[in-house]
């Protein structure tokens, strides 16, 4: 099958930028003195720094001496030669890089507002729980217990308040230790987004040098009122339920009507990529930051019109055949080990125009090259959705706005909505599944209840969604959720929770990188990815390389050096060691806001795993030349390859390397990140064993199916977007053949 043609509605316009959107609004839940504990926390791990006084050119305007370091006049001419080495060969002024030094968060409005609606997205008990630590921390007596000091933390000076932060990190109690995790990740987090003076220090540009403003499918959205009919509702728009509606317009023309229903908001390729500051509140889940229930673990979800097909990297791998075999054979589901799901997959791959014609950029090419060189034999390009194209755009994460990207948004939404069957509503929570109360013998499906909230803003209306059949493409996260809320009684429903656990490794080079060129994930090494002989282990891969995404898992060790190690960005490449999780967590309701929680801990077998793919990703970057190397560990010392002889450098190295196998990577303060969720409905040969039947259709129901990387009987060991569009044409095509034998029934006469 050729490859479809863009979307006929793509046209450029003569816009010099993209459009922006406001962030959108917080509730700010902290009192004065705990934001001013929070602030003077913010203010350490990215601190002003600033001369001495006697040479400081705006001194009228500095801030005092306890929330700044002070340097001496050598040690701060020292800092700002290091950083314009770092930026080179960007040129920066004098005044430029005092700016950045300068900067700091409580002088920063954008970051104060960053914060509160990251904040703001925290469950319920989470927020009481920090309202309590900074409650106690701007008292004498408790900041004494969690601080060694007896005074408030606010008053404590820079060097004392970093102090603190070390001693969390090295405290016995697993809580202490997650609170230096959680406080440092976000006081990066809130800096790379709301900095002023990161891009013009770095040369970090807004958008790919060559971007034109163009515009996307004109999508139209209904206004729901309080009772709505169709044929087939599907909850969530993300790759699931892309195919899904595809299959089904494909299938019947005009004469199924589908609505899809997602609870994010769409936004038109003018709008893309986003900016730093507002694209993760836009466009994921919680703004990209949702902890596990003891902060183990950060999940990144989308949370858009498109779901992960509007945010993800453009990676296209097939399942491989070990994984195939297992579905099929340990979970007594032969079909995925044959020709019908082959076809699904190569349907999918076909329809988006999959391609391996690429170039890679720089931090790709080193990890092609680099694993080649440590003797690795599985050095691969990673093929892109890309309509055939080659998609050099790092960007792609904040908003694919060349439209090259073939998820749902870009793909088969437009194909479908033009056979004119297909609605679509944004801003429209479901909550649940309403099933038909006159049968008594099965819950027969009979269409949708939720909230839907005018994008414009105004109130909140409930409606009731009327459909013959109900398909539940949600994600691995609120899927379960949602069947909860029906009344499914499945034991299994929110269990067998898998997350492709990510460790990070940096690596910063001499050579001027600009890793945001080019696309972000091209190369993979799959040396390691069958550790144990059953299929578990790590991947090697490159990552997106925008700021915000990448810089915050650098290892924290004082504010002058994270802003000093962020300043070499241009230099930096980062890499991840992504593996197949053999054991589980599970979702489950906040008890207050019906939001899902996360139960996961990456277990000792797992992260020995990471572990493996982190060391292997270390003599990569020694191989290619990295000049230092950076395992994202805190605690640990980076590598900084030393000038002169080889032999002494390999010797300094593998001695480096030993002192890293006995450090580990244990949680929580090492942090393990997840961006493929998969499992929580999982198909099963037997109602006892999961939550969907091999078609898609939930046990013990009629007319209610499930359709995304939720029903992975286990983790897909790749980026799992092909193998979510597979097994969502396997299932549409079970619904399509369900809907064709009723309308057959229906044309029947009956018989007096």
């Amino acid at each position: 099958m050729a490859a479809p043609p863009p979307p006929s509605s793509l046209s450029s316009s003569s816009s010099s930028s993209p459009k922006e959107i406001p962030l959108p609004d917080s509730i700010d839940f902290l009192s004065e003195s705990q934001w001013t504990v929070f602030m003077a926390l913010m203010d350490t791990i990215a601190p002003a720094i600033l001369p001495p006084k006697s040479i400081a050119s705006s001194d009228n305007n500095a801030p005092d001496d306890k929330s700044v370091l002070r340097l001496s006049q050598q040690e701060y001419a020292d800092a700002a030669s290091k950083i314009r080495a770092a930026v080179s060969p960007h040129e920066v002024t004098a005044e430029t890089i005092e700016s950045y030094l300068r900067e700091r968060p409580s002088d920063n409005p954008m970051f104060e507002k960053i914060m509160k609606l990251v904040l703001s997205g925290l469950p319920p008990s989470k927020k009481r729980e920090l309202k309590i630590l900074l409650s106690v921390l701007s008292t004498r007596p408790g900041s004494l217990i969690l601080t060694s000091y007896g005074t408030p933390l606010p008053q404590l000076g820079l060097e004392d308040r970093t102090r603190v932060l070390e001693g969390w990190r090295e405290s016995r109690l697993w809580a202490v230790r997650g609170l230096f995790k959680s406080m440092t990740t976000l006081g990066k987090l809130g800096f790379l987004r709301s900095s002023n003076t990161f891009a013009p220090l770095t040369g970090f540009p807004s958008v790919p040098k060559e971007w034109v403003a163009t515009s996307s499918f004109p999508f139209e959205f209904i206004r729901p009122t309080a009772e709505v009919e169709t044929d087939v509702v599907i909850i969530g728009s993300g790759c699931g339920s892309g195919v899904v509606t595809n299959r089904l317009a494909n299938t019947f023309g005009k004469g199924v009507k589908v609505l899809v229903l997602e609870k994010g908001g769409h936004f038109d390729a003018s709008y893309f990529p986003m900016s730093q500051t507002v694209g993760l509140s836009a466009m994921f889940e919680a703004g990209g930051v949702v902890e596990s229930d003891d902060g183990s673990i950060t999940v990144t979800a989308g949370s858009c019109f498109g779901g992960g097909g509007t945010v993800n990297w453009s990676a296209s791998l097939q399942p491989q055949d070990f994984v195939r075999k297992d579905w099929a054979e340990t979970y007594k589901m032969p079909f995925f080990d044959g020709r019908e799901f082959q076809e699904c997959l190569d349907y999918v791959w076909e329809k988006m125009g999959v391609t391996d014609k690429i170039t890679p950029n720089h931090g790709n090419q080193v990890l092609l090259n680099g694993g080649r060189q440590t003797g690795c034999k599985r050095c691969k390009i990673v093929p892109q959705n890309t309509r055939g194209q080659p998609h050099n755009c790092g960007y792609c994460t904040l908003g694919c706005a060349n439209g090259e990207k073939m998820g749902p948004v870009n793909g088969w939404f437009p194909e479908a909505a033009e056979k004119g069957a297909v609605e679509f509503i944004e801003g429209f929570r479901a909550e649940r599944v309403l099933f038909d109360e006159k049968k008594k013998s099965k819950k027969v499906a009979c269409g949708v209840a939720g909230v839907w909230t005018p994008k414009e803003g105004g109130e909140p209306i409930k409606v009731v969604v009327k459909a013959k059949k109900v398909v539940v493409s949600a994600g691995t996260l609120w899927s379960p959720v949602v069947l909860m809320n029906s009344g499914i009684k499945n034991p299994q429903v929110g269990k067998n929770l898998y997350l492709h656990p990510v460790n990070f490794v940096a690596g910063a080079f001499d050579e001027d990188i600009r890793p945001w060129e080019g696309g972000s994930l091209t190369t993979v090494v799959g040396d390691f990815e069958d550790l144990d002989g059953k299929g578990h282990g790590a991947k090697l891969e490159a990552m997106s390389m925008m700021p915000s995404l990448a810089l915050p898992f650098l290892t924290w060790r004082s504010g002058s050096d994270y802003k000093l190690m962020a300043a070499k960005y241009r230099h930096i490449n980062q890499y991840i060691s992504i593996i197949r999780d053999r054991d589980t967590g599970y979702i489950y309701r906040d008890p207050y806001t019906g939001d899902p929680r996360i139960s996961y801990t990456p277990s000792d077998f797992d992260r020995a795993h990471n572990f493996v793919g982190v060391l292997e990703l270390c003599k990569i970057l020694h191989a290619t030349g990295a000049r230092e190397i950076h395992p994202c560990l805190p605690g640990f010392q980076p590598f900084v390859r030393s000038q002169g002889d080889s032999k002494k450098t390999d010797k300094a190295f593998k001695k480096w390397l030993r002192k890293l196998k006995k450090h580990g990577n244990k949680p929580p303060v090492a942090p393990f990140v997840s961006a493929h969720q998969m499992g929580t409905c999982r198909m099963s040969a037997k109602a006892k064993d999961g939550v969907v039947d091999p078609r898609g259709r939930v046990w013990d129901t009629e007319g209610l199916y499930v359709a995304d990387a939720s029903v992975f009987p286990t983790a897909s060991g790749v980026n799992p977007m092909v193998t979510t569009m597979a097994l969502a044409d396997w299932v549409a095509r079970g619904i399509c053949e369900d809907i064709k034998d009723e309308l057959v029934v229906e044309k029947v006469p009956s018989r007096l």
